[in-house]
């Protein structure tokens, strides 16, 4: 065994991967051993500095990264940590469980600045020189580092396999205890269940975006209710009421995810959706309508833009400058007391560059409620059109794919030749384009085969009656992707969302 000076500054670092080995012996025991090993050769065990990765993986180097160890080695860089000090470890898969080059560098960063290192299960001594020097004792290092990794690789395999064969059996089982607040699992572990009360809540919070009310005031709402939050929060907030209304498990719709590394980095993979996967709380029709307010500023506008009042623009999020395609934006003419309202383009406002004219809300309004009276008239019908072309196209993915197998079986064969491999490019070069064509107008039919549109454009009808503006605003998000303020034909151009049908035109008043 290689002479150790005496008197010198020995650090206990303790790591174990796992949370559970909190509870078990696995400190003490690293503990107990740094001590004797310490009293045996008359070094000072300094405590000082708190060196335990308790719960962290050595596998990607964490440890060393971001955890105790990168701790150490700052303080031995900063003189705080004495250079001649030891490093006492039970083992050097304790220190790193990365390939063996990479937990060699992470040795040799520590060795290079001074300190000994120790591995307390054969009590082997690690400094620049025995490396150099002894070729065996680096081989061995490798060795160890080497049956390291290899174990931990062996066990993020099989934990990997295991998830995913539970995936496989995710739509009949579910994969853990861990599922959205509003759920539980049941006490044989087979299958979530709502929470009555939780559950209600959530169908109210879809209500009232569907009503017009932004985030805060929903949560504000709940709040004043004295609805209880979910978890652990002492209160509802804006931020917890928007992921409610984005997830896609309130319709039951779980998308399982795998971990990798890249770079260093953990990358979260999303895979195939499993529908059905949880219960769901509210109906697609209605997670869907409030998924279409949310694009292009419809949700952000709606219910981040959080006044206690109403929306005060029947148009708020879609009108539209006929000139630039700007967004037009609510000014008050005369002050804000008193004033009448226009819609202004916001780039003329701003003077740069486009036709400042001003369009009086109040027409626009009227014309908007009227609209309810014939709305339906100007429905556009499912796009039979998108149907057949789709059900065309995928019958052609199918031809393509059945040509390049029989290139391939004929490669397979022997048959090498230039012309079968050009042809096999080519064809996968088209199945590649049907397939983005596929997967646009399955979006397209699937917006357009059911009776979302019909169904909101008779609520439309319905909220014109009463007047509320935030109301039908709402409503208007849902069916309209903008709307063209012409101020030259006096006509607004409302274009319907998810069909590419011409758009709606209304007259709000004459040209001025």
């Amino acid at each position: 065994m290689t002479n150790i000076p005496a008197n010198r500054r020995a650090y206990s670092y303790i790591r174990f991967s796992t949370p559970d080995q909190v509870k078990g012996d696995s400190a003490r025991r690293q503990i107990g051993m740094a001590e004797s090993y310490a009293a045996r050769h008359a070094l000072i065990l300094d405590d000082s500095l708190s060196l335990k990765d308790l719960g962290i993986s050595a596998f990607r180097g964490q440890n060393a990264k971001s955890g105790a160890l990168n701790l150490f080695l700052e303080h031995v860089r900063s003189g705080d940590v004495p250079e001649g000090s030891f490093l006492l470890i039970e083992a050097l898969d304790r220190l790193s469980r990365q390939t063996p080059l990479e937990a060699l560098d992470t040795l040799r960063d520590i060795m290079r600045e001074g300190v000994t290192v120790v591995t307390l299960d054969n009590e082997t001594v690690y400094t620049t020189e025995t490396i150099h020097t002894s070729f065996t004792q680096l081989i061995v290092t490798l060795m160890l580092f080497s049956r390291a990794n290899e174990e931990s690789a062996t066990k993020a395999r099989r934990l990997k396999q295991a998830w995913e064969g539970k995936r496989l059996k995710a739509a009949t089982t579910p994969l853990t205890a861990v599922c959205p607040a509003w759920l539980t699992l049941n006490n044989q572990r087979t299958a979530y269940e709502l929470v009555p009360d939780r559950a209600d809540t959530v169908r109210n919070i879809f209500e009232m975006c569907l009503d017009g009310l932004g985030q805060h005031t929903i949560a504000a709402r709940l709040i004043a209710e004295n609805t209880p939050p979910f978890g652990r929060a002492e209160m509802w907030h804006r931020s917890y009421v928007k992921k409610i209304l984005e997830n896609p498990a309130v319709i039951g719709r779980f998308t399982p995810h795998t971990l990798s590394v890249v770079d260093g980095r953990k990358v979260r993979t999303p895979l195939e959706a499993i529908e059905g996967y949880f219960p769901a709380v509210v109906n697609v029709d209605t997670f869907e309508r409030v998924a279409a307010m949310s694009s292009k500023r419809g949700l952000n506008i709606a219910l981040a833009n959080d006044a206690a009042v109403p929306t005060a623009n029947v148009l708020a999020g879609l009108a539209k400058c006929p000139a630039c395609g700007s967004t037009m934006t609510r000014v008050n003419k005369g002050g804000r007391k008193g004033g009448k309202p226009y819609l202004v383009c916001t780039k003329a406002k701003a003077g740069a560059g486009c036709r400042y004219k001003q369009v009086r809300l109040e027409a626009i309004e009227e014309a908007i409620v009227s609209l309810g009276s014939y709305l339906h008239d100007l429905t556009p019908s499912p796009n039979a059109g998108s149907e057949a072309k789709y059900r065309d196209m995928r019958h052609q993915a199918e031809v393509v794919e059945e040509q390049i197998q029989n290139l391939v079986e004929a490669v397979e064969q022997g048959d090498t030749s230039k012309a079968i491999a050009r042809a096999i490019v080519k064809n996968e070069a088209l199945l590649d384009s049907i397939r983005e064509e596929i997967e646009e107008l399955g979006q397209r039919v699937a917006d357009t085969i059911t009776n979302r549109i019909e169904n909101t454009v008779s609520e439309f009808c319905t909220v014109t009656k009463g007047g509320n503006i935030a109301k039908i605003n709402a409503v208007m998000r849902q069916l309209f992707e903008k709307a063209i303020v012409d101020y030259d034909t006096g006509y607004l151009q409302l274009h319907w969302r998810h069909t590419e049908h011409s758009p709606a035109e209304v007259l709000y008043g004459f040209p001025t």
